[in-house]
């Protein structure tokens, strides 16, 4: 018998901040015991060497209580944790034995909320949001779905898609999603939406007019003034001039 390592899964694509378990199983000759056992991380550039993963580091950790089998555990995963991850025996005094596959590719992911058509809609129209990912997650993954910080009443087994349809002023807000499965969701995304008449929702239209208010209240200022200024010139020749009608007659 030879020296054999194979692997459960092959592509992994996990969320950032959860933890990940990627799974070996190996073969070895007769009377020839594994003396030590390793996991190795290679960037998938290439272009660095492998990297020994310890198991005293706390992310870390070896599970080898089933036979032949061995499991690699990382917790709170890192964008970094990307990368080629393979397993290696070792017999006594001999050089490290590993699969002449590739490892186990693991794709380290966030969760963000896109817009479909875009973010500025019109009443009327369908807008389609999706929990978007750089990879399809491997678990089994039901979605919930938040609007203004509060969850949204949606059925079981809500897919990656919430879809508004007609959308109304009344979706107007800031969405976000999470992985039931796991305490992480993305982060918040502002829904703008404009009634029929192209005038924006009372939310949107508030903070249009606030700004306004801090851009122009010095030409506003000077503007009143000088109308002021205009008003009381006028005002002045007229009672000169009504003086005058009356010195004449």
């Amino acid at each position: 018998m030879c020296w054999i390592v194979n692997y459960v899964k092959r592509r992994i694509c996990a969320l950032q901040g959860s933890s990940v378990n990627i799974s070996s199983e190996y073969s070895y000759p007769y009377n020839k015991q594994p003396k030590s056992k390793f996991w190795y991380k290679t960037k998938r550039s290439g272009e660095e060497e492998a990297e020994k993963l310890i198991e005293a580091v706390s992310r870390v950790e070896y599970h080898d209580n089933m036979k032949n089998h061995h499991n690699l555990t990382i917790k709170k995963l890192r964008k970094n944790d990307s990368a080629e991850y393979t397993f290696r025996l070792q017999q006594h005094n001999e050089g490290w034995k590993q699969s002449d596959l590739p490892g186990v590719i693991l794709i380290v992911t966030d969760l963000r909320v896109k817009f479909t058509p875009s973010a500025e809609v019109t009443e009327g129209q369908r807008v389609t949001l999706t929990c978007s990912t750089s990879c399809p997650l491997t678990d089994d993954t039901n979605y919930l779905w938040y609007m203004n910080s509060r969850p949204l009443t949606l059925p079981e087994n809500q897919t990656k898609h919430l879809v508004l349809d007609p959308v109304s002023s009344q979706h107007a807000g800031k969405y976000s999603c999470a992985v039931q499965t796991h305490n992480i969701s993305s982060s918040e995304k502002t829904l703008t939406v404009k009634n029929k008449m192209g005038k924006w929702t009372p939310a949107a239209a508030a903070g249009v007019c606030a700004v306004l208010l801090v851009i122009i209240p010095l030409p506003v200022f000077l503007w009143i003034r000088k109308k002021r200024t205009s008003r009381q010139s006028r005002r002045t020749e007229t009672s000169d001039n009504m003086e005058q009608v009356k010195i004449r007659i």
